[in-house]
């Protein structure tokens, strides 16, 4: 049986203070555990970066994917904290 995982407070205060973007809401329904391992990797770009190119690409085959709402909102994301230069993008302390 899969692991509960719970939002982190870090990652609801977070998410909460995202300038110009909506609470992604279906991701921490859906996806507690995605939702922290970004936050938790904010201030690295190179491995955030690496982390989103992991959930948006399927280099393994065979993935059913994200529910649409999830997947827009991973992209939303992706872009606000890196950038359209992806690494080395813009984001905030």
């Amino acid at each position: 049986m899969p692991e509960h995982v719970e939002l982190a407070s870090a990652a609801d205060d977070f998410f909460r203070t995202l300038p110009g973007n909506e609470y992604p809401q279906a991701l921490v329904d859906q996806y507690p555990r995605i939702a922290n391992t970004i936050v938790e990797l904010r201030y690295d770009p190179v491995k955030l970066a690496g982390y989103f190119q992991s959930l948006l690409n399927d280099t393994r085959g065979g993935r059913v994917g994200f529910p649409f709402a999830v997947l827009r909102e991973l992209q939303n994301l992706k872009d606000l904290m890196l950038g359209d230069a992806n690494v080395g993008g813009t984001f905030w302390v």
